[in-house]
């Protein structure tokens, strides 16, 4: 079946309990995935699943909304790093940062870069964003240390900065996570503890 790309549904805005559960999410995923290898293998354009697009969408709205709650200063300092991931003809990651800490921020730039991609038949497939960091300079640099290293690696194609194409998802939150702890200020995991 072929899927025609209208106009996504909003999951900015839905409580959180409406997006889709890890099990549904992962389970579509899964599925997008085989679709991409086999159009691969068979020289063809994947098949994807309307339903699976919503799925996978709606549970990286999920990933991206859960530290809103219990943020106790939720206009406070500190900005977020994020991570999202677009489906398509060419797959590819964006790594970006976003000034302050409301929801509203970076709901709105997550929002403003799926409508984009979605323009050009692509969509949400995967998406992580930090806890708030101390100021919005510290996410700065943040980003640019991981802009370097994903820079760094082999077959790799840039385009516009932060986009990348032939980077999977995981090795750029490898990146995040080797970055984290080279800069102070920066969210700490629970029961962490990095040296400094």
């Amino acid at each position: 079946m072929t899927v025609l790309f209208g106009d996504f549904e909003d999951f900015a805005h839905l409580d959180l309990h409406l997006l889709a559960a890890g099990d549904d999410y992962e389970r579509a995923q899964i599925r997008i995935s085989n679709a991409r290898v086999s159009a691969d293998a068979q020289g063809t354009l994947p098949d994807y699943h309307p339903d699976d697009i919503a799925c996978v969408r709606s549970g990286s709205w999920r990933f991206l909304r859960r530290d809103e709650i219990g943020d106790e200063q939720p206009d406070g300092p500190g900005g977020r790093l994020y991570l999202l991931a677009f489906e398509g003809l060419v797959p590819y990651i964006k790594v970006g940062m976003v000034e302050g800490r409301t929801p509203a921020a970076l709901r709105d730039r997550v929002r403003r870069h799926e409508h984009a991609a979605e323009v050009h038949q692509y969509f949400l497939f995967d998406a992580w964003a930090s806890q708030p960091c101390t100021t919005d300079q510290v996410a700065k640099q943040w980003e640019e240390r991981v802009l370097v290293r994903l820079n760094a690696l082999e077959r790799v194609r840039r385009v516009h900065r932060e986009y990348f194409y032939g980077v999977p998802f995981q090795m750029a939150m490898s990146a995040i996570e080797i970055e984290r702890s080279a800069v102070r200020g920066t969210p700490r995991h629970p029961g962490v503890v990095y040296q400094e």
